[in-house]
């Protein structure tokens, strides 16, 4: 994901940060969003487990991976919940699930795919669980971020 950065945080024990990134909500429409209109973004918080925490700066815009991270359970819904302003860890998300030569689980700001040793494992976790096509399934997510690279917004848009 592009987008701007909002905070950089060193944590008490100096040896991890927490970085907040404002993306845009849809990235397949362009990465820039309207700062007046809180539909059109999403404030990412999460633990950075590099050193980029230390040199990155509010106001820069970076070029980072996202990573969710969770257990899921089975639940009964009819939708999927859309992520409010603030994706965090402890964040409850729901999705929708898609099974056919892999497990996807679309959760509206993003997809998650699951992935399996072999087909049996695959087909013992979806027995054991109840998740078929179009189940839906909630976590409770962490959430990590780690920066590749920082700079302005072109130098980091251009590529």
């Amino acid at each position: 994901m592009k987008g701007l950065v909002l905070q950089a945080i060193v944590c008490d024990c100096e040896e991890e940060g927490y970085v907040r990134l404002r993306v845009a909500r849809d990235p397949k429409k362009g990465w820039s969003y309207d700062p007046k209109d809180a539909s059109t973004f999403v404030d990412i918080h999460g633990l950075e487990p590099r050193d980029a925490f230390r040199k990155v700066r509010a106001g820069e815009w970076a070029d980072a991976r996202v990573i969710c991270f969770g257990h899921l359970k089975r639940v009964w819904s009819k939708r999927v919940e859309r992520v409010g302003r603030l994706l965090e860890s402890g964040a409850r998300l729901v999705g929708e699930a898609h099974v056919g030569d892999g497990v996807t689980i679309d959760f509206g700001l993003f997809e998650a795919e699951l992935t399996f040793e072999d087909g049996p494992t695959r087909a013992k976790f979806l027995r054991d669980s109840g998740i078929r096509a179009g189940s839906f399934v909630a976590t409770d997510v962490g959430v990590d971020i780690e920066i590749k690279r920082w700079g302005t917004r072109e130098q980091i848009l251009r590529r």
